[in-house]
């Protein structure tokens, strides 16, 4: 009875354990059919630099809003005490009225070189402005944004010494993440761009450059029909905010949420772009580097192929032009030639046998070697 248990427990764990085998290979298979692996990182780091974001935007919300409130309070402050002394010296002096005037208008511009006195009097001094916040939470999801991937408005900033602090650190690990994020995004969309065209790249490269030109104007032409810029500063500001440059020249009137979307499509445009052309430039640049590293290897072995020969057949010349010699000094030997004398006296004298006499620049002593006899005293006295 105790063994018939054991044995059926036995089975059971058998069993549990195949099922789990199963169940767990089952899900890589899965895993490995839907590509779920690489998705799940591409996604986790989108959702990490969003978190990001978001956290950072509540973190400097949460430092520079008392700061802003403390300067707004003392610029009104000023404000209000620039306006009263200059009303009470125009009612008292009343010939320096001109004096008076260009003082406060003096001082006036000075208090307004201050971004957060600027902004109190557009919205809390003068008689139509609307009461406005300069660090809400849509306005610190733009800074945190445009800092990270990094674009730099310079809409707003932090002033207290916290936020500065926090904001370098904030930064040397937001853009390395951001960067990553986009980086990784467009490589993924430009592997997925790769599988459907194949190895042919021009044609996704021209589509891209196409899209590329045409992002800024398509967005350009949206701001220019919900805001009050015109449409070449809106395709201005677009480019400027896709390629990262962000002069923050321009400020249209913009959703922060599709503020958002705008930066960071059109930064992964860019970068899809960039890869694709960069990858068929470079294609290209390795295709001709191949062609013509294979051109200077044939034009090497040609250039010894050509070096071989001259020296074969300088080698050849050599050998025939000592022969050649070697005959002339034999028949000069002779006994058999006729001595003349001239008429000056200089003795001359010429060979009776003309034909068995090679010229130095002859080569013909291989290619005749067939009618000369094996005998032949000179090549036999040269060949021994």
């Amino acid at each position: 009875m105790t063994v018939s248990l054991v044995e059926e427990n036995a089975k059971i764990q058998m069993l549990s354990a195949a099922s789990k085998d199963k169940k767990s290979t089952t899900e890589r298979s899965l895993i490995e059919k839907y590509h779920l692996g690489p998705l799940a990182l591409h996604t986790g780091l989108v959702v990490s630099c969003v978190t990001y974001a978001v956290g950072g935007a509540y973190l400097f919300l949460s430092i520079e809003r008392p700061e802003e409130m403390k300067r707004r309070a003392k610029a009104i402050f000023k404000f209000q005490e620039l306006k009263d002394q200059f009303l009470g010296n125009l009612s008292s002096l009343q010939p320096e009225t001109d004096r008076i005037l260009e003082t406060y208008t003096k001082k006036l511009m000075y208090m307004l070189e201050d971004a957060h006195n600027a902004h109190a009097f557009e919205h809390f001094i003068i008689p139509n402005g609307v009461p406005k916040d300069m660090w809400s939470f849509s306005s610190a999801l733009v800074f945190t944004t445009t800092t990270v991937i990094p674009v730099g408005y310079g809409y707003i900033f932090p002033v207290s010494a916290y936020g500065r602090i926090c904001l370098v650190a904030y930064a040397l690990l937001g853009i390395p993440l951001t960067l990553v994020t986009m980086a990784d995004t467009g490589k993924f969309a430009a592997q997925l761009v790769t599988r459907w065209f194949g190895e042919n790249m021009a044609i996704p490269a021209a589509i891209f450059v196409c899209l590329l030109f045409a992002y800024p104007l398509v967005v350009g032409w949206i701001l220019c029909s919900t805001s009050s810029i015109t449409f070449l500063d809106s395709v201005y500001f677009s480019l400027t905010s896709i390629f990262t440059i962000g002069f923050g020249d321009l400020t249209p009137d913009m959703n922060v949420i599709h503020m958002v979307v705008f930066l960071a499509v059109g930064v992964i445009l860019v970068t899809i772009t960039l890869d694709i052309v960069a990858a068929e430039m470079i294609d290209r640049v390795h295709y001709m580097g191949r062609h013509v590293g294979k051109a200077k290897q044939l034009a090497g072995k040609m250039f010894q192929l050509a070096q071989s020969l001259n020296m074969k057949q300088g080698l050849v010349s050599g050998v025939g032009q000592l022969h050649a010699l070697a005959r002339f000094g034999m028949l000069v030997g002779k006994d058999d030639v006729e001595k003349t004398v001239p008429e000056d006296g200089v003795i001359a004298f010429s060979p009776d046998v003309m034909d068995g006499l090679d010229f130095v620049d002859n080569l013909s002593i291989y290619s005749r070697r067939s009618r000369h006899s094996a005998g032949n005293s000179a090549r036999n006295l040269f060949l021994s």
